[in-house]
Parts: structure tokens; C-alpha cells; sequence
């Protein structure tokens, strides 16, 4: 089977978690969250063409104090001063739009390559005057304990420990170890969502072979795309999901597929590995 890249975008995959347990989310990012009275997350679209959205943003009340707490995971850390820009920009538009303090994080998946030093803000100074001070936490994920994570249960961030720490391990070992973590959930979008993150750290035929497809495919993230309506978008999914099990289409057959009602494409995505042939498939949308 090969794991191509889905209609969406890998920023959905943080923003999926966060829709799972953004309270997850929030502890691990700041532990003293867990005693918090409240919090709620605070849907905001950015305006600015060349920006993408936010990773996290929650509104926290703690010990009768509300702030605004921001984070942002980065996979792909290339500079301070582009970072550093580009947080000061959230920033800026976040408090236009909002006058609660602003607590961000800047979560680093992956270790720089060509980078000693990670530095979460800057100094400015005009003429001995100190212009401008602003800061932001750094949490490097590829330091903490993978373990630590599945000792605490944090289930929402278990697609993530394949970024973090396993010292002792072999990459095998280690990719092995994450996926069996997820297997056996419930839910199987954490596994299609640890998938998705494997894909940013190793090349398809490091973790393709150990992937167990019928947990994959069952995610409804695999069915779906994640922008929903999208009828076109589903039908592709579906078509790609039969060519898979059976080979290249007929051609009639195809169109029949893009002509049927979406409410049996619906259907059909939810029975696609049960069908033993494609005479099955044509048999339903007669």
C-alpha cells in the first residue's frame, strides 16, 4: 500500500488533536492548566494572505488570572529570525483582536540541522534605550522522554512521540513501538495521525511496511477529507480505495462512481473493505 499525502494539509493534524482534547493539549503545554477553572478555545482565521493559521489558540482562566495562551508546532525550523518574525506576527494580531495577555509557545518537533541554538525572542535597542523586549517559550520535543507520555496517559499526543526522545531504541525499533502504542485505541484516527507525522520524520519505505493497513484505512480521517462537504473529494478517496484493492478501474464503472448519490458514497467508503470484487461495487450503485 503506499501512504501518499492526503487532500489535507499536515497543519490539520495538530488542529484535529486539538479538536479531540484541546484540554490535552493545554496541560502538556503548561501543567499548571490542570487546576484551571476554565478554558475555551478561541477560533480565529487570520487575514494576512502570507500567513497560515494558528496551530492552538484557548482562552485560560487560572487562579482568577485570564490570559490568552498560543502555541505553534514547527516541523520544519529553519532560522531564529524567521521564527521570531513570524511569532511576533501572531502576536500582533492576536492582541489587535483581543486585550488579554498573550502566553505563546513555540513547540519544535523536529531538531535543526544547521541550528545550535533555539531563541525564543529578541532584544531591541535604539540609542542605549530598550525599545522592545518580547519572548515566547521554546519546548523542544525531541528532548522529551517518549515514555514519559505513555506513563501519563496523555493520549492526545501520542501521534507525537514519534518526534521525541528513545534513546536505546533503533529507528525500527522505534517506529515499531509508536504505532503498537496507538493500535489498540479505540479511535483509530490516532494511528492514521501518527502515520501522518511519520511522514514528516522518514522517507515512505522506513515505516510503510510496518503499518498495518485495515487499522489505517478505518480512520474516518482516511474516508474523509478534513474539510468537510467536499463531494468531490470523497469520491476521489473512494475511487483511489478500490483501485488499491483491485487495480485500475473500467472506465464505465469510474463514471458510474462519479454519477452516484454522495449519501451511498457515504456508504460505500464505510463498506470499501468489505467488497470481494468489483462486481460487488457495481451491483450496489446499479
Amino acid at each position: 500500500m503506499s501512504y501518499e499525502s492526503r487532500p489535507q494539509a499536515y497543519d490539520e493534524t495538530i488542529r484535529v488533536l486539538e479538536q479531540k482534547d484541546y484540554r490535552g493539549i493545554a496541560e502538556f503545554i503548561l501543567p499548571a492548566v490542570k487546576d484551571a477553572d476554565e478554558i475555551t478555545p478561541e477560533p480565529v482565521k487570520l487575514s494576512i494572505p502570507d500567513m497560515r493559521e494558528v496551530d492552538y489558540l484557548a482562552r485560560i482562566k487560572l487562579k482568577k488570572e485570564d490570559f490568552i495562551l498560543h502555541i505553534e508546532f514547527e516541523s520544519a525550523y529553519k532560522s531564529n529570525i524567521e521564527m521570531q518574525k513570524r511569532m511576533l506576527r501572531y502576536y500582533t494580531y492576536i492582541k489587535w483582536h483581543n486585550d488579554l495577555p498573550i502566553y505563546q509557545v513555540l513547540v519544535v518537533l523536529k531538531k535543526p540541522p544547521r541550528l545550535k541554538n533555539i531563541i525564543g525572542g529578541f532584544k531591541s535597542t535604539v540609542q542605549d534605550m530598550d525599545v522592545m523586549q518580547y519572548q515566547y517559550k521554546v519546548i523542544k520535543a525531541y528532548e522529551i522522554d517518549k515514555y514519559e507520555v505513555l506513563k501519563e496517559e496523555q493520549v492526545v499526543l501520542y501521534p507525537l512521540r514519534v518526534f521525541m526522545k528513545h534513546e536505546g531504541e533503533s529507528e525500527e525499533e522505534h517506529i515499531r513501538e509508536c504505532l503498537a502504542a496507538v493500535e489498540t485505541l479505540p479511535d483509530a484516527d490516532y494511528y492514521f495521525l501518527l502515520v501522518e507525522c511519520l511522514k514528516k520524520l522518514y522517507e515512505k519505505g522506513r515505516y510503510e511496511k510496518f503499518v498495518k493497513e485495515e487499522i489505517y484505512m478505518s480512520s474516518i480521517l482516511y474516508k474523509e477529507p478534513y474539510e468537510k462537504g467536499l463531494e468531490e473529494g470523497k469520491i476521489k478517496i473512494l475511487i483511489k480505495l478500490l483501485t488499491k484493492r483491485f487495480g485500475v478501474l473500467p472506465a464505465e464503472l469510474k463514471k458510474k462512481i462519479e454519477e452516484t448519490d454522495i449519501n451511498r458514497i457515504d456508504i460505500m467508503l464505510d463498506e470499501v473493505l468489505d467488497y470481494k470484487s468489483l462486481e460487488e461495487v457495481e451491483q450496489y450503485i446499479q
